[in-house]
């Protein structure tokens, strides 16, 4: 039986799958079982453009878009060529805002394009989301292109941990105006096509080329989130689907995972369970992929709506080739209904006077200093300390009262310029204290969920981040990007109302 259009359409534009005819090389796109010149006995071979540079070969202007579109408003199409291959695909331009007046697209002829897997449309408020990667972005701008070289993992083992990251922050920002609302001064925010799945899918992507590692070596992949693009169909079906972790089996995986959800804490506390997952013989796989991704909500007018940011982090544990050990962990547990929201809902509510004191406070400051006394081991003892971050002042706050200085703190207090990334807050504060961390160093990261929970970890850098280092799209990169775009608030409820 032929499955659906709409499958179909995933295994051909998710990962821009092609075939290639072993015998005289022409490719084809979208794929054939044969080739046009060697005829019905031809060999052919499935080859994907997921991690290829392209480069912009014509385009159009698209000024008044059909019903599916519209909500890109005008937008830049392109055929893109493959110059390696030797063959061209059509594509749009996502991250290009035309100006009013128009463009000549004659300028970008020659303009270097990566891949982006984003969102094409909808079906309605209660049709499918439909997914492609024939998106592209300009190569040397916000998103540069990097290649994916592929390691053998060590046959040695050890104590598990990190073994790559990858952090995607959009490249659109608003800023708050004087010294900003609680520390925060300006946040990210999704662009028309992006959404909590694109977001995790650009940082599971970053992570494996960090990791120089084969998605086939990666049997689970966990999504931590409170903004799934669906209620009921999991953002890790589509992750897996894209990144192809596992044995490849007829278009499926020889994978696992599941989404989460314990509002900011739903990704961090997977980082225990993926460690524990790769030190049993009974899973029998070797690395998990844990990601954190929001596009964080907050109604119009709400004092949250100005703390808000979006994006992802994802992180790979493995027991070999680790560059940071999971060294101490600690979970603490209430009930206290600080923030919540019911099903249904679009926003979230705050549950009364439940939001500082007895909720982020007393579960981020029992679960630092017990970890700390646990592991006997002392505030200067900690290289850098991450703690989540609602805002700017309640994370430097809670950690100076547990006796860490600023210069512990300050590295991983990024929410200051990106908003909250709820379920990726601390993943994203650990990536930006590993990019600049050095073997010994001591990291304590303590995550904070409403409703409410603490998780908290020690892990220690190894030699092994150095021989990374080169394959990284660096946190503070992305922060202070000369091509970060910045927008009125107008545009900025569109795009969060629109993820």
């Amino acid at each position: 039986m032929s499955e659906p259009i709409s499958r179909r359409k995933v295994l051909v534009d998710y990962r821009i799958s092609a075939t290639k005819c072993v015998d005289c090389g022409r490719v084809y796109f979208p794929p054939k079982s044969f080739c046009d010149n060697e005829g019905r006995e031809s060999r052919m071979l499935t080859v994907d453009y997921f991690y290829k540079r392209g480069e912009f070969y014509t385009g159009s202007m698209i000024n008044v878009p059909t019903v599916k579109f519209k909500g890109l408003g005008s937008y830049l199409t392109s055929v893109v060529n493959f110059p390696d291959e030797g063959f061209k695909i059509p594509g749009r331009i996502t991250d290009y805002i035309p100006p009013a007046g128009g463009v000549d697209v004659t300028q970008f002829i020659g303009r270097g394009l990566v891949p982006r897997f984003r969102r094409t449309y909808t079906g309605g408020d209660d049709g499918l989301v439909y997914y492609s990667s024939l998106n592209f972005s300009f190569e040397g701008e916000y998103y540069p292109h990097q290649e994916y070289v592929k390691e053998a993992p060590s046959k040695e083992r050890g104590v598990p941990g990190i073994v790559g990251y990858g952090v995607y922050l959009p490249k659109y920002r608003i800023r708050n105006e004087g010294n900003g609302i609680l520390g925060v001064m300006e946040r990210t925010l999704p662009y028309a096509d992006e959404d909590t799945t694109t977001f995790a899918v650009e940082a599971g992507k970053r992570a494996l080329i960090h990791a120089a590692l084969d998605s086939r070596h990666v049997t689970k992949c966990f999504v931590g989130s409170e903004s799934p693009t669906y209620a009921v169909k999991p953002i890790m079906a589509t992750v897996s689907q894209v990144l192809a972790p596992g044995e490849n089996y007829e278009g499926g995986f020889f994978s696992g995972g599941v989404d989460s959800q314990f509002a900011c804490k739903a990704a961090t506390d997977l980082f225990i369970d993926a460690a524990a997952l790769v030190s049993y013989p009974v899973f029998g796989g070797e690395h998990v992929m844990v990601i954190g991704s929001d596009n964080s909500q907050a109604a119009p007018g709400d004092p949250l709506d100005y703390t808000v940011g979006a994006g992802a982090a994802a992180f790979i544990f493995g027991r070999s080739d680790v560059i940071a050990t999971i060294d101490h962990y600690l979970s603490y547990t209430s009930d206290t209904p600080d923030f919540y929201r019911r099903a249904g809902e679009k926003y979230p509510r705050h549950g009364g006077r439940f939001t500082g004191e007895p909720a982020y406070y007393k579960h981020v400051l029992t679960a630092m200093k017990t970890i700390l006394k646990r592991s006997k081991l002392a505030p200067g003892d900690i290289s850098y300390v991450i703690a989540h971050s609602p805002n700017a002042r309640f994370p430097q706050r809670a950690a100076l009262q547990v006796g860490f200085t600023k210069p512990q703190i300050e590295p991983g207090l990024i929410g200051a310029k990106i908003g909250n990334l709820y379920s990726g807050s601390c993943p994203a504060g650990l990536a930006a204290v590993l990019d600049i961390s050095e073997p010994g160093d001591r990291i304590l990261m303590t995550a904070y969920g409403s409703g409410a929970g603490s998780d908290s970890y020690i892990f220690t850098v190894t030699d092994k981040i150095r021989e990374k280092r080169d394959r990284r799209v660096t946190v503070t990169e992305q922060i202070e990007s000369p091509y970060r775009e910045y927008v009125d608030y107008a545009f900025y409820r569109k795009m969060k109302d629109m993820a």
